[in-house]
């Protein structure tokens, strides 16, 4: 089973801008940086990254899930919920109403004003964000007890990741890998309207997705959605990472627990955040890369 998520991994067209935007308005600090080590490269089969600048930032709060930001000026056909894969990182805020006000004027694109996800007094509100490299951003408010997962609250203005999100053309692959391949509970599949999905891809605002839900034991969820054919495969640079969210990581008990096709043989990596464990990578039914991190 998956026991946390420890860090998203997202390609950026120019470092100091996210680290100005996301220092100065989301309050996350950077705790490492340097340039992608060959190891870490192999270890994922994209050479093509090696020597590249990235940055790891934490939330204020202090809570150990980190964003890593890597320089990559490759150009491929994503764009805002348009192709399959990591689609969306959903982060913990304090008060979504007041951040919007805090980022009308800065380099975060606001695409879906603060909205109740369901009418009741305890339900999450949540607001959707465009940030400098036209990454996505989920930024919203449980309130302590509101969300029926154990998903916990932010303990800072903006705090961790608590959800990733991902999209393919088929909701029964996605729930078939996440529930026979990570073994994770995987709920049914239920009919939603998301309308910052509709709206980024001319579809109408009504238009109804499969969403199903990977629950873990506490603090994280990963959303599964169903994108409709106008929705693509997302291309890549030859050697490189999938351009923006590309890789999300994390903490397992055990690899050798799993059944997966890796990218290349399990190795320890000494760098920050693995600190000397061993990492594995693979890729899920909808082109979203898996970096797990054994706990020993």
């Amino acid at each position: 089973m998956l026991k946390s998520i420890v860090m998203v991994t997202m390609l950026v067209t120019n470092l100091n801008s996210v680290e100005e935007a996301y220092d100065s308005y989301l309050g996350y600090q950077v705790v490492e940086e340097g340039q992608i080590d060959r190891s870490l490269g192999s270890a994922w089969g994209a050479r093509g990254m090696n020597k590249h600048p990235y940055m790891i930032m934490q939330p204020k709060s202090g809570e150990e899930v980190y964003l890593r930001f890597i320089e990559d000026k490759s150009m491929t056909n994503y764009r805002p919920m348009g192709t399959h894969g990591w689609n969306s990182t959903e982060i913990l805020v304090e008060d979504p109403d007041a951040l919007a006000v805090k980022l009308s004027n800065s380099s975060f694109n606001i695409i879906g004003q603060p909205y109740d996800l369901y009418p009741t007094p305890d339900a999450p509100r949540a607001m959707q964000v465009l940030g400098p490299s036209n990454e996505i951003l989920y930024l919203t408010r449980i309130i302590p007890g509101g969300s029926g997962f154990n998903l916990g609250s932010a303990q800072s203005y903006v705090d961790r990741v608590f959800i990733m999100v991902v999209g393919g053309p088929s909701m029964k692959a996605l729930q078939d890998f996440y529930s026979q391949k990570l073994n994770m509970p995987v709920t049914e599949a239920s009919d939603w309207s998301i309308g910052v999905i509709s709206r980024l891809n001319n579809l109408p605002e009504d238009t109804i997705y499969p969403l199903a839900l990977v629950s873990f034991e506490q603090d994280f969820l990963i959303e599964l959605d169903e994108y409709p054919s106008v929705v693509v495969p997302r291309k890549r640079a030859v050697n490189h990472l999938p351009s923006s969210t590309s890789v999300v990581s994390f903490l397992v008990d055990s690899l050798d627990s799993f059944d997966l096709k890796w990218r290349r043989p399990p190795r320890t990596i000494q760098d920050f955040p693995y600190n000397g464990r061993k990492v594995g990578v693979t890729i899920g039914p909808a082109g979203e890369w898996i970096e797990l991190i054994e706990n020993r």
